[in-house]
């Protein structure tokens, strides 16, 4: 962009949380790929919850408290303020975890509720579809949460259903209808096909664990998808399966290690193993192939802890922070996640453990059970 677009004279105004000015003048604004800078303020990005633009004023509510008011911007209003959004939204939906490893397909639409329509900027990559509405945070569907992707006529639109039942309706797409429809279905359907020529089955879908009851032979798919340090880890607890049936999966991950357990099968690039297996009130995740991660043990049903795994796609990286790392501050490279990503935040108040895999793991892991259960 030039720098016409992402720099203004403007006046600005500084609100405290109760909306009184603490500081005001005037200076150049200078729009930056993580921040917004005015004279002696800046505002990162991760921390503007909202901005609204109308009447030739911009407003930001900003985290933790307080906003920004900028005015004055004459004839660069329109341009200054679009390019705001556009970066502000490029650096949410990172921060929201929300982004692919590769660039993604871009329609212009709006999101069809309840007969509103909302302006919303969508985003098809390889792995999901996210959604950017103005001025909210962004969101998505995973592509192996899709049940089904069709096109309407009344009005005219794509919809999404998923297996959670959550509905999602995209309209004012104009003559690039049939064009989103197709992006999405062929990269979903593209998904299906890899998988079910892997697998030998059509029940999995990217990030969804299968039950064992839908899988015969599933011991020895769980024995072909784990790596070889894994398989005492994957027969451990299979043996602990109490109140429901394990769960066999495969999801492509956005975040790959440099370095991973490769199966006894070979998996395609970027592309994991996991098991889910419920005991009693909790389930347990033990990655079987791919990245060598520790095994988490939440207290939730394991509809639900797969549900919000396939929405993070397996990220481990802001499920692992502890300590300071975890702590909102507005240095943390993951506070946007930590505190408005709601299925990150289902997961980590569901956590109970996270054993680390060496000689101790199996009595770590004996100790964990026992004691989420033993509070109940």
């Amino acid at each position: 962009m030039s720098d016409e677009t992402r720099r203004a004279p403007v006046a600005f105004a500084v609100r405290d949380a109760g909306g009184a000015i603490t500081a005001q003048g005037t200076a150049e604004a200078v729009i930056g790929d993580d921040d917004l800078r005015v004279g002696p303020v800046t505002v990162a990005f991760l921390d503007a919850d909202a901005v609204r633009a109308a009447d030739f004023r911009i407003e930001i509510e900003c985290w933790p408290s307080g906003g920004l008011v900028l005015s004055q911007l004459g004839r660069r209003f329109d341009t200054f303020s679009a390019e705001l959004r556009r970066t502000r939204s490029r650096a949410r939906v990172a921060g929201l975890l929300a982004h692919g490893i590769s660039m993604p397909e871009v329609f212009p639409a709006a999101l069809l509720e309840g007969g509103t329509a909302r302006p919303a900027e969508c985003q098809v990559y390889q792995t999901h579809v996210t959604f950017v509405p103005d001025g909210n945070d962004p969101w998505q569907v995973p592509l192996g949460a899709m049940t089904t992707v069709e096109t309407t006529e009344d009005p005219p639109g794509v919809v999404f259903l998923e297996r959670s039942g959550a509905r999602t309706v995209v309209g004012q797409l104009a003559r690039r209808r049939d064009e989103f429809h197709r992006e999405v279905a062929a990269r979903r359907d593209a998904q299906g096909q890899l998988l079910g020529s892997l697998t030998g089955s059509m029940a999995f879908a990217d990030g969804l664990g299968v039950p064992r009851g839908q899988l015969p032979g599933f011991e020895a798919m769980v024995t072909q998808w784990s790596a070889p340090a894994r398989a005492e880890c994957a027969s451990e607890l299979i043996g602990r399966t109490r109140d429901g049936e394990p769960r066999l999966g495969l999801v492509q991950l956005l975040d790959p290690d440099t370095e991973s357990l490769g199966a006894r099968a070979a998996l395609p690039e970027h592309w994991a193993s996991f098991l889910l297996v419920p005991a009693g009130s909790l389930t347990v995740l033990e990655i079987l192939a791919g990245p060598s991660a520790a095994t988490y043990v939440f207290e939730a049903p394991i509809e639900a802890v797969n549900r919000d795994l396939q929405l993070l796609h397996f990220r481990r990286g802001a499920l692992a922070l502890r300590g300071p790392e975890a702590e909102l501050t507005p240095t943390n490279p993951w506070r946007l996640a930590l505190r408005r990503l709601e299925p990150l935040r289902r997961l980590r108040a569901a956590t109970r453990a996270r054993i680390i895999h060496n000689e101790g793991w199996r009595e770590a892991l004996r100790n964990a059970l026992s004691s989420a259960q033993r509070a109940h």
